[in-house]
């Protein structure tokens, strides 16, 4: 009996993170039926995505819609990086027959500059920028160049000849200007790390798994972490807890590849595994782990959070997802179903800087629930999905906010409703 009761309540906590989790992640309209392999935000607002058939998009509303930027290739990109709202960069390949093509703005996007790569015989699938001057390239053949000028000039690095350094590079970053890391290796061979301590001006070559890597989670220099995996034996982790200068190896068993990884707060933590359609979850920096499907079984490349209220998660066939922040079911009471549309007052009101809003549905309808501010400007999309009749509430959080009043308007089929709410700090 003891057991049984252990085991409901093992079960019932992972049911309960999955059904969270889920419901946290909201399918965004997207005007592109390609694949999406990168996404990047620089602030709450403004973000990209680009993936193949040489597609970017931009949001500039927290992505709640995403235009087609004009660009002047038509082929694969690997890697999109902005370091502002208005310079970014792509890395872009066309089947590996004539280099590699950097693709560059100074605008936004509204504007991208296609430049060859000087030296056809490189091919390039990574990039990363410290600031407006310093940056990197990295990609096949353990190759990494490093610019001092914003671009305009590329230089090869150093890199070491241990059996493992000239394998592929999927992704590089840098932990602070000195300390940067790369990842990559070859399926089925060897899962490598590259890194260097002076500003990549070096680069060391370790293999520490069977099956290659493909992107980081640096937020926290005690808790580093490279993700990966292969289609066989699952998704994989390696974790350090000294900025780097070692990595422990971790097999999570969970079909699927670790594609993106990222942080949402200090303890929480986002995996995408790509193919599989799921994610990989842990709300302890990464010492226990559940997984469960993305929205609509979306297979999912890149996922990034500007906050812990903002995150965002790209995928194949467009898929665009959008992180609401702490949406919550409320049980039912069967015997007082609800038998009309309503929207009640947010309590507390006043608030600071969390408030709750509650709201109840006759019957299923598509819901939209937004904030806006005295001046009639959207702050925030709490709902904007369909929902089965019964009560509801969602946390709505004015901690990136100044204090005044503002109104939140809920529409479901022929009903709207707006009511005012006050925020004091």
């Amino acid at each position: 009996m003891k057991f049984k009761l252990i085991l409901f309540l093992f079960f019932s906590v992972v049911i309960y993170k999955t059904c969270m989790a889920q419901i946290n992640w909201v399918r965004q309209t997207s005007p592109v039926t390609s694949a999406l392999f990168n996404c990047v935000f620089t602030d709450t607002l403004n973000g990209w995505a680009a993936g193949e058939e040489g597609i970017i998009l931009h949001t500039s509303d927290g992505g709640n819609n995403w235009i087609i930027q004009s660009n002047p290739v038509d082929y694969y990109i690997n890697d999109i990086f902005f370091i502002n709202k208005n310079t970014g960069w792509c890395v872009s390949n066309e089947f590996l027959l004539n280099g590699t093509t950097l693709i560059r703005t100074s605008n936004g996007g509204n504007n991208w500059i296609a430049e060859p790569f000087p030296d056809s015989s490189v091919f390039f699938r990574s990039i990363f920028f410290l600031d407006s001057l310093n940056g990197y390239l990295a990609g096949f053949f353990g190759t990494v160049y490093k610019t001092t000028d914003g671009g305009n000039n590329w230089n090869p690095t150093f890199v070491d000849t241990s059996t493992y350094s000239m394998y592929p590079i999927n992704k590089i970053k840098f932990l602070n200007a000195q300390t940067g890391f790369a990842c990559g290796g070859i399926i089925d061979i060897a899962g490598v790390m590259w890194t260097s301590t002076n500003s990549g001006n070096n680069w060391t070559a370790i293999d520490y798994a069977a099956e290659p890597f493909y992107d980081f989670s640096l937020k926290d220099p005690d808790r580093l972490f490279a993700v990966g995996g292969d289609f066989e034996y699952g998704a994989q982790f390696v974790l350090s807890s000294n900025s780097g200068t070692s990595w422990n190896y971790n097999s999570l068993g969970f079909f699927g590849q670790g594609q993106s990884i990222d942080y949402r707060t200090k303890n929480e933590m986002w995996m995408a595994l790509g193919f599989s359609g799921a994610w990989a979850f842990s709300d302890d920096t990464g010492h226990t782990w559940v997984t469960f499907p993305t929205t609509d079984i979306a297979a999912i490349n890149s996922v990034k959070f500007v906050d812990s209220l903002h995150g965002w998660a790209v995928g194949n066939n467009g898929a665009i997802l959008k992180y609401v922040y702490d949406l919550v079911n409320i049980t039912l009471n069967e015997s007082e179903f609800p038998n009309s549309y309503s929207l009640s007052q947010n309590y507390p009101n006043p608030f600071n800087p969390e408030t709750v809003i509650k709201y109840s549905l006759p019957v299923s309808a598509f819901v939209k629930l937004r904030v806006y501010d005295v001046l009639g400007n959207e702050v925030a999309e709490l709902v904007n999905e369909k929902l089965n009749a019964g009560s509801y509430s969602v946390k709505f959080s004015g901690k990136n906010l100044s204090s005044g009043v503002y109104y939140y308007n809920m529409t479901a089929d022929d009903f709207s409703e707006t009511k005012r709410m006050i925020l004091l700090k």
